[in-house]
């Protein structure tokens, strides 16, 4: 082959392999993909600081005296995607770590969550929360730890209220924290009523309610998942069996200072022994349930690199994998959840749609077709394997996936002279069937393929079905023979049928 002759070869190969990669790009297209959520789309974020969420009182230095409180302004710091026309998106309130005593919502992980989730098209939000207590009485750091419940209730109270000013989906409002932050977010999920509330927030001067502090916006400050890191629980008697909220625990299992088991925090008695992570996670399972986890063999506190919630000189490896977790996490609670199920009859399929919180469908039937019906039936014209892949998004434009495999044969293998006429079709009240050989049976199935009625021939190569007590739609019917079976759409429609 000379010097011409490859190069026309070789410029074919590239037309050919130019319009086989247009092909597929096309093909795949069609499925409205995106990666929002799980990667930075977003090149520009704003941030809105200081932003009061409501006014509590917060106790007073030296923190000797539970009656000398000041009032004072809760503030959070909000990040927003800069040109999202999204109109509702989830929210992730983040609370620093600190031990009730000190820390803000200037936090270096504090921040690099809010920037890196506004990034990916969230909501998000660093909290201030009331501090202080002493440290050396034991109701005082169970009240200080309640105040911080309460103003975590309060920002959710506050995000609801203001669902419209910040595009908010209220039923998607996560809690994140770090430590102290992370009481927060466990007792947000398991001390959740009145009878829950520890008795040393009813003395003098009551801490009131878990949603009375704050704010007085009309809504509960439930969260709808937590991601809680090196945390604990008061009392892991407050789980109880109707606790589904989804929930995300990371800790070191040497932590000595938020212990991973059973303990004291910072090793103090003076504060009340706390159930850590591991505890939580198998109250949870005795009741059926299972939380997220990534526990750490041999890791002490705050593993990812920060000290009271700053970098330590800077982040190590472990924060890339517990914020790529966390990201995973709260994608699954408001993602829909793919899925299908699959009923072949001769070379038509029926897809029955199981998928969960799913307001859009998309499918792929592999061989260049596509839909966007929930409950699609489809013909394939040719012999082969193909891959049905099932896409599911929502109105947070969420999405999920599935597929399946599915062998077809078009044509009658063993007797090539069979076959079955239906008519009329679409038809009223009676259908009329004719076969070219007499049938054993005929069933009739619905559009999911459940057979809702069937009846024996007597050998007959031509009968009626009624079809007077059917609704309008469409029905397949299923004509069974000696060594082998017909399957036949039908329609049924009285509207304007002459």
């Amino acid at each position: 082959m000379n010097h011409k002759q490859m190069q026309t070869v070789t410029k074919s190969l590239l037309v050919f392999a130019f319009f086989f990669a247009l092909t597929i790009v096309n093909l795949h297209a069609q499925i409205p993909y995106n990666n929002r959520y799980k990667q930075e789309i977003f090149p520009q974020i704003s941030i809105e600081t200081n932003v009061v969420y409501g006014n509590a009182p917060a106790l007073s230095p030296p923190y000797l005296d539970e009656n000398n409180t000041f009032p004072q302004d809760l503030l959070m710091d909000i990040y927003q995607p800069v040109g999202d026309t999204l109109l509702l998106k989830p929210a992730i309130i983040c609370a620093h770590s600190g031990a009730f005593v000190s820390g803000s919502k200037s936090a270096d992980d504090m921040v690099a969550f809010c920037d890196s989730l506004a990034h990916r098209g969230y909501v998000a939000a660093s909290i201030d929360y009331r501090l202080g207590m002493n440290i050396f009485n034991t109701a005082s750091s169970v009240r200080a730890v309640y105040r911080g419940i309460q103003d975590g209730r309060a920002a959710i109270r506050f995000m609801k209220e203001n669902r419209t000013v910040y595009g908010i989906d209220t039923n998607n409002i996560y809690l994140l924290g770090s430590s102290a932050g992370s009481f927060i977010g466990l007792h947000n999920l398991y001390m959740d009523t009145e009878a829950e509330r520890p008795p040393e927030t009813f003395t003098t001067p009551d801490l009131g309610c878990l949603d009375c502090s704050g704010n007085s916006y009309n809504h509960l400050g439930k969260s709808n998942g937590v991601v809680a890191l090196w945390g604990a629980l008061n009392d892991t008697g407050t789980i109880v069996v109707t606790d589904t909220i989804p929930l995300f625990m990371a800790h070191g299992t040497a932590d000595a200072t938020v212990p991973f088991g059973y303990g004291y925090p910072f090793g103090n008695t003076y504060f009340p022994a706390t159930y850590g992570s591991q505890l939580v996670a198998q109250q949870l399972s005795n009741f059926g349930h299972e939380a997220e986890t990534y526990f750490v063999p041999g890791e002490g506190h705050e593993f990812y690199g920060t000290s009271n919630g700053n970098w330590n000189p800077v982040p190590n490896a472990y924060w890339d994998t517990i914020f790529n977790k966390t990201v995973r996490f709260v994608y699954s609670i408001h993602s829909p959840k793919a899925g299908f199920a699959t009923t072949m009859m001769e070379n038509v399929i029926l897809l029955e749609d199981t998928s969960q919180r799913a307001t859009s469908w998309y499918w792929n039937f592999g061989d260049g077709t596509f839909s966007t019906e929930q409950n699609p039936i489809h013909t394939y014209e040719h012999s082969g394997d193909f891959t049905i892949i099932q896409f599911v998004s929502n109105d947070l434009t969420s999405w999920d996936t599935a597929s399946t495999v599915v062998p077809v044969e078009v044509g009658l293998p063993d007797i090539k002279a069979t076959h079955v006429t239906l008519f009329p079709n679409p038809a009223k009240d009676f259908v009329k069937i004719t076969a070219s050989l007499p049938p054993v049976s005929v069933q009739m199935m619905n559009a999911s393929g459940k057979t809702i009625d069937k009846m024996r021939t007597f050998r007959q190569k031509e009968f009626s079905l009624n079809l007077q007590k059917f609704g309008d739609g469409v029905y397949f019917i299923k004509v069974q023979f000696a060594r082998d079976e017909v399957v036949k759409r039908l329609l049924i429609h009285r509207e304007n049928n002459p």
